[in-house]
């Protein structure tokens, strides 16, 4: 007895001095991020790091925050008692952040805003454990940012998007991988952006584009091209009252109310709801009317190639009451919303799309007259639209 009284004294000697010496990884590592000056460089070392608080920087120029690689530099944030993300940084200019890995923080994993230049690089944001509706919002969060690059990324286990970028210009997301995410990677409100080579697999829905109402920044301008989007039919374990709780699992890419979209060049296999989906927001209130656009246009769909299992497909809230066999559900689907005050306005041009199943290429559904008379003809959107100008960020 006295043996086992004694190692218990000793674990819980060793689990305080354990404690401290997290604590005291806090307060250095927030101090540098306090300290820091102009051009200077944050070397993070080899080790897992549990964190109780969130980690912040504010109104600093030219600074690198630099682990040893993802999976050697682990900040963990399991214990958090304080702070809406893991780590935020606020009001700078050029700022990169790479090779680390956070874990399990109580909000968003990495929150920029107000920044000029911004670098995620060889970054990986999860929540370990399966999947929940308690874990946070967002992995990799850039808004109301200018010149933004996410390269060499991953993302994992996100209720709302494990890349997420909001109210931004001149964006580019590449070769990143994103799995086990509500969606894999948000376009909100943002202004020319490229997503491009990215892996986005085993989410709930693969990439999303759109605006929303009552925000400044309409999105327009942005290309999706030459990624692979592989079955992502994994649970939407959004909490209730989010927007992509609405949006049924199974989804390649959507575009939403959004405007000037060019989708082309990927691969879709296995998304088995949908592909590709264009929708307005006309459920939006009535009071946004006369400054939101809640109609998708200009978009432009060309050269993907799309093959699905021709499995039962359950369309779920709003898209109820579309019953289609599995042979019959398209790979693009278009709600058939149309801006009533510009009647002549080109809504969607598809052409030179692949199918490698027996599955129609496309659908107007017609969701305005209840799904009645669904139009499966494409040769009204049969048409070219300008191609849009790549990104450059410097």
């Amino acid at each position: 007895m006295l043996y086992k009284q004694i190692s218990l004294w000793i674990l819980l000697l060793l689990w305080s001095a354990f404690a401290q010496g997290q604590d005291s990884v806090y307060k250095q590592l927030q101090t540098q991020l306090i300290k820091v000056t102009d051009g200077g460089i944050i070397e993070l070392p080899t080790g897992t790091y549990y964190l109780k608080k969130s980690l912040s920087m504010e109104g600093k120029n030219n600074v690198t925050i630099r682990g040893k690689g993802i999976g050697k530099t682990i900040l963990n944030f399991k214990q958090q008692q304080a702070g809406a993300e893991g780590i935020r940084v606020t009001n700078g200019n050029n700022i990169v952040l790479e090779d680390f890995t956070v874990q399990d923080a109580l909000g968003d994993a990495i929150k920029i805003s107000e920044t000029e230049g911004v670098i995620f690089r060889r970054i990986r944001t999860e929540w370990t454990g399966a999947p929940k509706a308690t874990n946070g919002a967002y992995g990799l969060y850039p808004v109301v940012c200018h010149k933004v690059l996410v390269e060499h990324c991953q993302a994992r286990g996100a209720t709302e998007a494990g890349i997420y970028v909001g109210q931004s210009q001149d964006v580019i997301v590449r070769y990143c991988e994103v799995d086990q995410n509500v969606a894999g990677i948000q376009i909100e409100n943002s202004l020319r952006v490229d997503v491009h080579h990215n892996l986005v697999n085993n989410n709930a829905m693969g990439v999303l584009v759109f605006n929303l109402p009552a925000i400044s920044l309409t999105g327009r301008k942005i290309r999706v091209y030459q990624n692979q989007l592989y079955r992502n039919n994994f649970q939407n374990f959004a909490s209730q009252g989010n927007y992509v709780a609405s949006i049924p699992s199974g989804t390649g890419i959507l575009i939403m109310a959004a405007q000037e979209v060019e989708i082309f060049e990927n691969t879709f296999t296995n998304n088995q709801t949908v592909g590709t989906g264009i929708t307005s927001n006309h459920t939006v209130h009535k009071r946004y009317k006369k400054y939101y656009n809640a109609y998708a246009s200009g978009i432009s769909i060309h050269d993907n190639t799309y093959q699905r299992g021709l499995k039962p497909t359950v369309f779920s809230r709003r898209f109820s009451g579309l019953k289609l066999k599995p042979q019959a559900v398209p790979h693009i689907i278009f709600d058939g919303v149309t801006n009533p005050a510009k009647p002549t306005q080109q809504v969607l041009c598809i052409r030179d799309n692949r199918v490698q199943d027996k599955a129609p290429l496309f659908a107007d559904i017609n969701i305005s007259q209840g799904f009645k008379n669904i139009r499966y003809n494409v040769r009204a959107y049969r048409c070219s639209l300008p191609k849009l100008k790549q990104v450059w960020v410097k």
